[in-house]
């Protein structure tokens, strides 16, 4: 038998379908035993040449292709049997990219289905691959692909002309140059748009969850069980997974994770009268310790360097809570507005015992009475947060939250605001594992910061002497040449996180930590929240320290639309008050995303007014007399393109000329009608010039014989062409036309 003949069509199909085959070995070779993956590969590759080449009989190549098909299931079976199981999913996907390989030697209509299928397959293989390099596979399918469109497009042609399409040889080559371009600035353009993928905890696969007891191929993903992934992976869902032993054993306060991440505060050894103390008295007196660490009630910034205790590693589930809304957001527990150059407390008193209710959309939303009338306006969002293991009664809530919502709760006793301004649960020990929380903020304008900051006096807590400098130097320096409140607090921001070193390893020498951080230039977050809280007073702010959870971007979970907030994200940053008592956010430590305060058009243009009206007058005048010029430009553009193109394409010099003159006659307003033959049209509007006329005249005979009689004569053409460009100019088209009107 004679060895099949692959067309352009097949090889083409063929090529695409081992790409996609491709892709999906990358996922699996890694992870896979190396001795099965390859006797995998080499099976289908032989029964596929095989059947393509020695028999290419319809029977033998309908069985080759069957059999490419079916061998990864087999195999599959096989390597389960030898201890070396291939997870399902990954068979699953192979078996999808075999199936493809085989409609690539069928009809049309199957190698078009095989595109579809191995377009898609590299595709989603590229997606859930952690290799950065995964995407050169899929542009490189998409390069055959247009090569492979393009190429029937000339055949449609061919079959449609009455005597032959000429190709043209760069049309192929530069469509595929063109996609690929196309591709890699689409990529450049949403580079660092999107969060970070995160690599599940020992698979790459959302079905590869579970362990070995479960499943001999699964991998410790997400886990199994209906509910496992409904109280887990996903943050509006519930489902008791844990039992409540499990859950209080692996709980841990704030203040523990704090002590976990940027270290313990020191133990001030301090000499002071004693008495006798009753049995009681030393339990009460603990239990007061103990309430008070648990209630957040002062932040030390004096702290240890930290040593990780490590009392979750070993649990299940490390998250601490979940969050289903933007990364980059910061979750406040607690607030601190009275600084005495070591610790901070607050002092301040906002509590609400009594939140307002309000229904929205058959929900029952518990709001902060202060700012209630905002609730339901276009700048709110509502966002999610479940609670999985947090000792505390505090809500982990954004800034500016106007409210809370739990499904089925309709009590306000549920609710209330501390005195620091954060929300809690009153009459608990800790917020209920697995509790959802729908949380309403809203979002604060760049235009309510610059209106809403008014100049004010220094407002000290205390007056600290730093060892070179006192603290109001520091502010003076780093907002010299700044006028707005605003616009010298962005200045000690940006100076905090360009000129400092985040660093939570760092010791403090010093009676007040402050000091050392200011000299040394390194430090932990606190003491990056702590120096921006200061700074801001110095230049008449108010301001507070805020501890709770940083949502990094790095640990979204794409495929469960959540983050996973885990003890070490817990974070220290600064609110400054405006002045009509709303509270935002700043971030001065480096390594943190800043939060975004959206300005409006109005603010936009009256920035860029402010800062570039010179070159905004410039440009109005370049404008202004290059609109009143603009038939100078024109007229010039069009006597410069002319010679270039008659050198480019000597043989189009006529249809340029006229293209030339159309451009011309339409600037001038007495543009050709369309339909209206140009000999016509041309001869028409040089009728009351008879020199013109005759140019014309000349010029359409000459245009004429190289058309229709198949003779020119270059010099000829290109003399009637010019003559008649040099007299019909823009100007001249419009007297022509004003008598023509006439």
């Amino acid at each position: 038998m004679h060895a099949r003949q692959l067309n352009r069509r097949t090889t083409e199909a063929i090529v695409m379908a081992l790409l996609s085959l491709t892709a999906v070995g990358a996922l699996r070779f890694p992870v896979e035993s190396r001795a099965m993956f390859v006797a995998e590969v080499l099976a289908i590759a032989v029964l596929f040449i095989v059947g393509l080449f020695r028999f290419p009989t319809s029977a033998a190549l309908l069985a080759s292709s069957i059999g490419v098909v079916v061998m990864p299931i087999t195999l599959a079976f096989i390597a389960r049997a030898c201890g070396s199981p291939i997870a399902f999913e990954m068979t699953a996907l192979t078996t999808f990219g075999t199936a493809s390989l085989a409609m690539a030697i069928g009809s049309r209509r199957t190698q078009a289905m095989s595109l579809v299928a191995s377009g898609f397959l590299t595709l989603f293989a590229v997606t859930i691959s952690d290799d950065r390099y995964a995407v050169v596979l899929a542009m490189a399918w998409m390069a055959v692909c247009v090569w492979h469109l393009v190429a029937n497009h000339w055949e449609r042609l061919e079959l449609c002309a009455v005597q032959q399409v000429r190709r043209g040889t760069g049309v192929r080559p530069m469509s595929v140059l063109a996609a690929i371009t196309l591709c890699v600035i689409s990529g450049w353009g949403v580079r660092d748009r999107f969060a970070e993928s995160k690599r599940f905890a020992s698979g790459f696969m959302p079905f590869s969850g579970g362990s070995h007891w479960s499943d001999p191929a699964a991998r410790s993903g997400v886990g199994t069980g209906d509910a496992a992934i409904a109280a887990k992976d996903h943050a509006e869902s519930f489902g008791a997974v844990e039992s409540d032993l499990f859950l209080e054993s692996t709980e841990s306060t704030l203040f523990d994770m704090f002590s976990d991440s940027i270290g313990e505060p020191k133990k001030k050894n301090k000499w002071e009268r004693r008495q006798a103390m009753t049995p009681d008295q030393v339990l009460e007196a603990h239990a007061k310790t103990a309430k008070s660490e648990k209630g957040g009630s002062s932040f030390s910034t004096d702290r240890v360097p930290p040593k990780k205790h490590l009392n979750l590693t070993d649990a299940t589930e490390k998250a601490v809570i979940q969050w289903a809304g933007p990364t980059g957001t910061r979750l406040a527990m607690n607030r601190y507005d009275t600084f005495d150059g070591v610790n901070w407390t607050n002092t301040a008193n906002h509590r609400q015992e009594t939140l307002s209710h309000h229904v929205q959309g058959n929900a029952d939303w518990f709001m902060d009475p202060t700012v209630a009338g905002s609730f339901g306006q276009s700048t709110t969002r509502v966002n999610q947060l479940k609670v999985l293991r947090l000792d505390s009664t505090r809500i982990p809530v954004p800034m500016t939250t106007t409210g809370v919502h739990v499904k089925e709760v309709d009590r306000p006793d549920f609710f209330a605001i501390d005195d620091d301004g954060s929300f809690f649960m009153p009459g608990r020990e800790k917020v209920p594992p697995l509790t959802v929380v729908h949380v309403a903020y809203a979002k604060v304008m760049e235009d309510e910061l610059w209106d809403g900051l008014s100049r004010g006096q220094p407002s000290k807590m205390v007056d600290l002497e730093l060892e070179d400098h006192r603290l109001e130097d520091y502010a003076a320096d780093w907002t010299a040449g700044c006028d707005h409140p605003y616009e010298k607090l962005r200045a000690i921001v940006e100076h905090l996180r360009s000129e400092f070193t985040f660093d939570r390893s760092v010791e403090t020498e010093a009676d007040r930590p402050i000091d050392d951080f200011l000299r040394s230039r390194r430090g932990g977050d606190h003491l990056f929240a702590t120096a921006a809280a200061l700074l801001a007073r110095q230049i008449g702010l108010q301001s507070r320290l805020v501890t709770g959870f940083y949502v990094r971007p790095s640990a979204f979970d794409v495929s469960a639309g959540h983050t996973n907030v885990l003890p070490d994200d817990v974070h220290v940053w600064t609110e400054v008050r405006l002045d009509d008592g709303r509270w935002f956010e700043i971030e001065p430590t480096p390594g943190y995303r800043q939060p975004i305060y959206t300005p409006s058009v109005w603010l936009v243009a009256a920035q860029l007014t402010a800062a570039y009206w010179p070159h905004a007058i410039a440009w109005i005048l370049a404008a202004g007399l290059l609109f009143a010029t603009r038939l100078f430009w024109i007229e010039l553009g069009l006597v410069v393109v002319y010679p270039i193109g008659a050198i480019v394409w000597p043989k189009k010099r006529t249809a340029l000329a006229m293209r030339v003159l159309q451009t011309r006659a339409r600037v001038a307003g007495c543009p050709r009608i369309a339909g209206r033959p140009q000999r016509d049209w041309l001869l028409a509007i040089t009728a009351t010039h008879q020199q013109l006329r005759d140019a014309a005249r000349q010029f359409c005979d000459a245009a004429d014989r190289a058309a229709f009689a198949g003779t020119s004569s270059s010099s000829f053409e290109h003399n009637a062409s010019k003559e008649l460009l040099m007299n019909l100019k823009i100007r001249v088209f419009r007297q022509l036309c004003k008598e023509e009107s006439a």
